[in-house]
């Protein structure tokens, strides 16, 4: 490995000690133990954030609000401006976050017992959203290929994809990919909408990530890849970007008029409509004023990831996915979990969950890979959004857990 990580960049993007202040992942975690399994940095807010709540908070009354148009015009010049990606305020819905927001979509879009495909591994509650709504969930698998750098990454399997959307109504899509932290390319979305053209499925594109890619990759929006239909939809927020998730509010982009007006509907007869005033006013100041702490941000997880490489490098039968966006590394232990004794009760379903679990007593808590699907057993989701020290401290104790689990 020649990547060397070096200094961190920017010494203003700070981690600090979230213990006690309402944080579940540190409340939930034990007095030692460092958690990095959920998708929430840990990196001080962008001060433009700050100070509009600190603004706002000064007026003392906080009743119903509506959406600005000042908000609305902020989510559109920053897709201009970051991802060329022409929007009018007409296209855009205001919804509580994305999840809720996609369940009204599967609600609208599908009937109870209608087939809803996704590609697996992939974000767990996107299987919650359909089962739990009496539709009938469809894993697509996705393909490992080698990489630019000579790692491995995630494709896209066209053959088993077409397998997968035959009878079904409905792809839940997730754009950048989490876990493996890919930033599909043109190519790859015009294939997955070549497919979905073909097999009359609609499309909703999970974007929360598309705003955190590394130097040298390009998102492209789902909408823009030309073969979209009337019925298909996309999702945005800024609270992975710029690390508000306790703000929760996402955008929908959805350009067909009648299916707009549908969807409204749909999240009014959900109660989804009305915004959270200190949220819509957290998201304004970041769209507008936290760009360059946003640019900190991803160097500064590109050089953990970086870190990550280069500390696992020597670990024989482990394999860190190639990230090219996100901020949560997908660790392949499965070449190394092979040496496990089948006689000491190896149990193929569970070793993802049996290290999980040797790993906390080590001190540092990962995402079981089973949870993304059965695709992801023999993998662990690891957090890279917080302190060098951590991630180094984390790396160390994931090494320790690793040698006891699978000795060499």
């Amino acid at each position: 490995m020649t990547d060397t990580p070096g200094t961190p960049t920017d010494p203003t993007i700070t981690a600090p000690d979230r213990r006690g202040s309402g944080a579940f992942k540190w409340d939930l975690a034990g007095a030692d133990e460092i958690p990095m399994w959920v998708a929430d940095m840990d990196f001080a807010v962008a001060p433009a954030i700050t100070a509009a709540l600190r603004r706002r908070v000064d007026h003392p009354v906080f009743g119903y609000t509506g959406v600005p148009d000042s908000y609305l015009d902020a989510v559109v010049e920053w897709e201009r401006t970051r991802n060329d990606w022409p929007l009018s305020r007409e296209q855009l819905v205001v919804v509580p976050s994305v999840m809720p927001a996609l369940a009204a979509a599967v609600a609208e879009l599908t009937r109870p017992g209608d087939r809803v495909a996704t590609f697996s591994p992939v974000y767990f509650p996107f299987f919650d959203v359909v089962e739990q709504q009496e539709r009938v969930l469809v894993q697509v698998p996705l393909a490992e290929r080698t990489a630019a750098d000579g790692g491995v990454q995630y494709a896209i399997d066209a053959d088993a994809l077409a397998a997968g959307l035959r009878g079904a109504s409905l792809l839940l899509f997730c754009s950048p990919h989490n876990p493996g932290g890919r930033v599909w390319s043109a190519d790859e979305l015009a294939t997955v909408c070549e497919v979905a053209r073909r097999e009359g499925v609609s499309v909703v594109s999970d974007e929360i990530h598309s705003d955190l890619v590394f130097p040298g990759e390009r998102f492209v929006p789902w909408l823009t890849t030309g073969g979209a239909t009337d019925r298909d939809m996309a999702l945005i927020a800024p609270s992975k970007t710029f690390n508000i998730p306790g703000l929760p509010t996402a955008t929908a982009i959805v350009p067909d008029p009648a299916w707009r007006d549908a969807y409204r509907r749909a999240l009014a007869a959900r109660m989804l409509k009305l915004p959270n005033l200190l949220a819509i006013t957290a998201a304004e100041a970041a769209y507008r004023g936290a760009g360059d702490w946003l640019d900190a941000v991803r160097r500064r997880i590109h050089e953990h990831y970086l870190l990550l490489r280069e500390l696992l490098a020597d670990e024989p039968g482990v394999r860190v996915h190639t990230m090219e966006g996100t901020f949560i590394a997908w660790i392949d232990f499965r070449g190394r979990w092979e040496r496990v004794d089948v006689a000491a009760g190896r149990d193929e379903a569970s070793l993802s969950r049996r290290f999980g679990t040797l790993a906390r007593r080590h001190g540092v808590w990962l995402s079981d890979g089973r949870q993304f699907g059965p695709e992801g057993e023999g993998f662990m989701r690891m957090n890279l959004a917080t302190s060098r020290e951590n991630v180094e401290e984390g790396i160390r104790r994931l090494r320790r857990a690793l040698a006891e689990f699978a000795p060499q």
